[in-house]
């Protein structure tokens, strides 16, 4: 089996579509403002999901691992363009040059993450393998592991919305 190589440029097209379809945007901040799921990593999962690959429990581990040194800039920056949004009074012109520097966070930490999940020997099952919705793809069950939600219900259902959003 040849080992999936993720591309950088693939990946972020991917995400900015996913994550402006549907209510997967509001869903996917629900988890990272509540539950603290990075949201690149959970959009990873969901292209995992759409390309029939698995990732398991430490690899994710380890992926979430090499995002870890630009999540706390990310958290920071983000907390700063939240707090400049012109409906806070802040200067519009202020929030959109503070929301483009985040999107170039989001960018380099995806750099980190699609690196980091090319040295995984994850599961590609295929096209002949391609699973059906019945049958469930282990990088769901190691997203929830991951970030501790097995126990928390209301985390479990978003991320169940956010599935829901693939189809």
């Amino acid at each position: 089996m040849q080992p999936l190589n993720l591309e950088i440029s693939a990946f972020w097209a991917y995400s900015v579509s996913r994550y402006t379809k549907g209510d997967m945007a509001p869903l996917a901040i629900l988890l990272q403002d509540n539950h603290k799921v990075n949201v690149n990593i959970l959009l990873l999962i969901c292209w995992c999901l759409e390309n029939n690959t698995i990732i398991n429990l430490p690899q994710l581990k380890a992926v979430i691992e090499a995002a870890a040194p630009t999540d706390s800039t990310l958290q920071a920056h983000r907390a700063k363009r939240k707090a400049a949004h012109p409906d806070n009074g802040g200067d519009r012109a202020v929030y959109d040059a503070l929301k483009e520097e985040e999107l170039e966070l989001e960018r380099a930490q995806q750099r980190d993450i699609v690196t980091s999940f090319n040295g995984q020997s994850v599961t590609y099952l295929g096209q002949a393998q391609l699973s059906s919705s019945n049958i469930f793809n282990a990088s769901i069950a190691a997203l929830i592991n991951a970030y501790s939600l097995r126990d928390n219900s209301e985390a479990r259902r978003l991320v169940s919305l956010v599935i829901k959003q693939l189809s």
